[in-house]
């Protein structure tokens, strides 16, 4: 390893759940003024009849709103890794109105990227009555969703219901996870730069191979910057294609899970409707408890995932599994 890799991370991002002592400190209050700024780009949207995935600031202007924006971008990129924007009224409006708002906001912290071998670039996160399993996406499920990272620069979701019960969302920082397990298990480190093979799930072409073609890394580094990658689910499932894990690397798996659960790691927080998180992919692991619906409450999340000629981090992940060649880095540098 380089000696970036062998000296604790010194950033904003390295922190524990129990650093949070101001409440909600994450929450970005939306305005009147706000609103109805937003309120006013939308109809504008709506008559130019653009697809919300498709909004640009150019075309979703914000002139009172960007400042607040401009400071959200920063604490993603240089900050915590992770803000929500609280206020939008989307009670009052219909499911499309409030997906252009949220990609209007969107717009102003990356490009919308297509999710799946779908081709969706916006993703409900609803209980499909889907199992959780090398079959289906999570976000199609009711289950608990284990400590993992998404696929670009940012995810963002937008609440637009809530459960019944349960359901809530945990943020962990993967740069204090490093600084952890390098403190505590650095024999674990080679194990988890060289990475795992992921089941792909069904995603791909049939003719194609179920696994991913490469390992990928959990923690890798760029300009000494770090780059996490991880779900331990699909790691896990390539049994079902003939491949196993070895003792030393299910050791190194079974202690990261049981690092992300201990006590005071992560911070938690409960959706309101309306509410926007957004949340640096690269240094950010997200979880979701289980959750169950009834006939009044309904849990219902947009999620968008973004990428930002303006991130200073990258690396092989996600997209490049469920739909190969949509990364920028996969772009910059094609396989050969």
């Amino acid at each position: 390893m380089t000696a970036a890799q062998t000296t604790p991370i010194d950033e904003p991002n390295v922190w524990t759940g129990n650093d949070f002592t101001a409440g909600e400190e994450w929450v970005i209050p939306l305005n009147d003024d706000h609103v109805a700024e937003l309120t006013r780009s939308l109809q504008a949207a709506r008559a130019a009849n653009i697809a919300p995935q498709d909004l640009r600031p150019e075309t979703f202007p914000l002139p009172r709103l960007q400042p607040v924006l401009d400071k959200a971008y920063d604490t993603l990129e240089y900050g915590r890794g992770f803000v929500v924007l609280r206020g939008w009224p989307s009670g009052r409006f219909e499911r499309a109105d409030n997906l252009t708002v949220f990609c209007g906001i969107a717009s102003y912290f990356g490009e919308a990227k297509v999710q799946n071998y779908e081709g969706e670039s916006v993703v409900d996160v609803i209980d499909k009555d889907k199992p959780y399993d090398h079959t289906s996406r999570g976000y199609m499920s009711n289950k608990r969703l284990p400590f993992h990272t998404d696929g670009a620069d940012l995810v963002g979701l937008l609440c637009l219901g809530v459960p019944a019960e349960g359901g809530t969302s945990l943020l962990l920082s993967a740069t204090n996870l490093y600084n952890t397990i390098l403190a505590e298990r650095p024999d674990h480190l080679p194990v988890l730069a060289r990475g795992f093979y992921h089941h792909r799930r069904g995603q791909h072409d049939p003719g194609e191979p179920p696994l991913s073609p490469e390992r990928i890394p959990i923690f890798s580094f760029a300009d000494g910057l770090l780059h996490c990658c991880y779900n331990r689910n699909p790691i896990d499932w390539v049994v079902h294609e003939g491949m196993t894990l070895d003792p030393e690397e299910v050791e190194t798996l079974d202690d990261f899970d049981a690092l992300c659960h201990r006590p005071g790691m992560a911070v938690e927080m409960t959706f309101r409707e309306g509410d926007m998180q957004f949340v640096n992919n690269f240094v950010i692991l997200h979880s979701r408890g289980a959750y169950r619906d009834d006939a009044a409450h309904k849990r219902h999340l947009v999620r968008l995932w973004l990428e930002s000629p303006r991130s200073r981090r990258g690396a092989r992940g996600l997209l490049d599994i469920y739909v190969p060649g949509s990364s920028k880095v996969s772009q910059e540098h094609p396989r050969p």
